[in-house]
């Protein structure tokens, strides 16, 4: 399977699996009264809608160069992850801000027995989505998929952690302090939002990195100078950015090294095919 086959087959498996926790999470939030049960299907549905933008994007980027776009359309993919980030941080302040008003008004009570039912299928569900994407991202190196990945890992962790609420404040019930029950859902959803913020702001942070063509992270650079170091080239000579699944490459050379050039635009084409990456290639002369 090609990377690109894996890339669009998983992201369509996210969108379906966003549209059913969406739908159910709807149906039994409102019949629980749980606001936490909302947010986790709000979350749901923005995974939906961000999957599709996704799609769209993988899309997009994978359009050849134009007259209206002579240089492509590579930087679509780091723009709907900053996209993404920017959504999830505001639905993040968003329940947070409707946690804190509903602490105001005394908290609310919820129909436990069908919030724990919903947090067991929900968790299980969830798990499974995450590792079934995990599994295209073996075959397709992409920032879309890592931040769909990213977002799922996130809701599995929410849907576990309002499990483990839902249980705490069932077994609250059965103590003296029952009368505090009613403010365990919009703690939860203080604890859970505000905990799961920093990874919006991360994912905002590396698409504007992208965006700004600055240098790929972890071990991209070194490899790469590892490649060419045969053919003489200092690691100075060497200028990488990372937009997306696309890998920036620009070599500089003296006149003593053109005759290489041919040999050096192969080798970086096979390094960077080998990494799932998409390489645009460039030899600079220096005199």
């Amino acid at each position: 399977m090609s990377p690109f086959i894996a890339e669009r087959r998983a992201l369509k498996f996210s969108a379906v699996s966003a549209s059913l926790f969406a739908l159910a999470g709807l149906v039994i939030g409102l019949a629980s009264g749980s606001i936490t049960i909302l947010f986790d299907s709000g979350y749901s549905l923005l995974s939906l809608v961000l999957a599709t933008l996704s799609l769209f994007a993988l899309q997009q980027a994978r359009k050849p160069a134009d007259d209206h776009y002579p240089f492509g359309r590579l930087t679509v993919e780091p723009l709907a992850v900053l996209l993404k980030g920017v959504v999830i941080a505001l639905v993040c302040l968003v329940s947070l801000v409707s946690a804190l008003w509903s602490l105001a008004q005394g908290g609310r009570l919820v129909t436990l027995d069908l919030a724990l039912m919903f947090g067991a299928v929900n968790v299980v569900g969830c798990l499974l989505t995450w590792w079934w994407l995990a599994r295209y991202a073996r075959i397709a190196r992409s920032s879309l998929l890592a931040a769909e990945l990213r977002q799922w890992q996130m809701d599995t962790w929410l849907s576990a952690a309002v499990m483990l609420g839902f249980a705490l404040t069932w077994g609250l019930t059965l103590t003296p302090y029952a009368i505090y029950a009613r403010f365990a859902d919009p703690v939860m959803v203080l604890i859970i939002a505000g905990y799961f913020l920093p990874m919006p702001i991360r994912m905002v942070r590396g698409a504007l990195r992208e965006l700004m063509f600055g240098e790929p992270l972890g071990s991209v650079r070194q490899e790469m100078v590892q490649e060419v170091a045969d053919f003489d080239i200092a690691d100075d000579d060497v200028r990488l950015a990372q937009v997306g699944s696309f890998l920036m490459v620009d070599i500089q050379l003296d006149k003593q090294q053109i005759h290489d050039a041919e040999e050096i635009f192969e080798s970086v084409q096979q390094h960077c095919k080998r990494h799932n990456l998409r390489p645009i290639t460039s030899i600079t002369l220096v005199t």
